[in-house]
C-alpha cells in the first residue's frame, strides 16, 4: 500500500481533529469477484498487519492484505466533492 502526499496531509488533519493516530483498512463487503476494502480511523485489531506508510500508521485487516498490495490511498478534489480514494484495488466488473 502507498499513501500520496495529499492523502497524508489530509489524514494528519483528521488525526488532530479526531484524536486518532492511524488508519485501519478492513473488509467492507463483497464485490462481484473480490472483497471490497474500506478505510476508517479505528484502532488496530489483534490479527491486523501493522505498517508505517509515508509516516502514517496503517492497520490492515489480515484477510484483505492481498487486495492492498497494489493500492494507493489518495485524496481527490473535484468541483463538486472531495475525499479519500483507494486507487488500484482489484476489480473484475
Amino acid at each position: 500500500m502507498q499513501i500520496t502526499g495529499q492523502a497524508k496531509q489530509q489524514l494528519e488533519e483528521l488525526f488532530k481533529q479526531n484524536h486518532a493516530s492511524g488508519v485501519r483498512v478492513a473488509f467492507a463487503g463483497m464485490g462481484c469477484c473480490s472483497p471490497k476494502i474500506g478505510l476508517s480511523l479505528d484502532e488496530p485489531e489483534e490479527d491486523d498487519v501493522i505498517d508505517v506508510v509515508n509516516g502514517i500508521r496503517v492497520a490492515i485487516e489480515n484477510r484483505v492484505v492481498p487486495q492492498t498490495v497494489q493500492v494507493t490511498l489518495d485524496y481527490q478534489t473535484t468541483p463538486t466533492e472531495s475525499g479519500f480514494v483507494l486507487r488500484g484495488s482489484s476489480s473484475c466488473c
